[in-house]
């Protein structure tokens, strides 16, 4: 059974918002649900190693140089950020273009360069899980945040749902 929000899951939230900023959707990992459009990818590595290992799959399984990564747990994702953070990336020399907010940097709501693969395998190979742990180790990320009032309140648009009171808090926003 899948979480939902305003009668939608999570998932598919996600799904909606980056099918008009990105020409394919991965999903990586399990699950029963699987949003039409978008295309199962496997985890590479066995034992469910965390957000790093999924980037690591959804890169190697991107057919594009510029990928944008969520969670699939954020209901109010907005596709005009996931365009913007794009359009960041290739337009820049950064290696990946990230939001920050209120001291909270969101690495699973970026913008990566395909290229980093080999760096997210090395990282993953010497035991690094954490995705901003992996970020700390790269020159020239980008951190965005001021700009990101322009897509709404952040702390609404980059909402993650992981525990049952984020559910609710979500619902009670999308009842707004």
């Amino acid at each position: 059974m899948s979480l939902e929000v305003d009668g939608i899951p999570l998932i598919e939230h996600v799904k909606i918002a980056l099918a008009s900023a990105c020409s394919e959707v991965l999903v990586v990992g399990g699950g029963a649900f699987l949003p039409k459009g978008a295309r199962r990818v496997a985890d590479e590595r066995p034992g469910r190693e965390g957000p790093l290992a999924g980037i690591e799959a959804g890169l190697a399984a991107s057919r594009h140089d510029h990928v944008f990564v969520a969670a699939g747990d954020m209901p109010f994702l907005r596709s005009d950020l996931a365009q913007y953070l794009l359009e960041r990336l290739e337009n820049g020399l950064a290696p990946a273009v990230v939001p920050s907010h209120a001291g909270v940097v969101h690495p699973l709501c970026g913008a990566y360069q395909r290229a980093l693969l080999p760096r997210v395998r090395a990282a993953l190979d010497g035991g690094q899980r954490a995705v901003r742990g992996f970020l700390e180790g790269l020159d020239g990320v980008e951190y965005v945040g001021e700009e990101l009032r322009c897509f709404g309140d952040p702390d609404v648009v980059l909402v993650n749902v992981n525990t049952p009171e984020d559910l609710a808090r979500a619902r009670r926003e999308a009842g707004r």
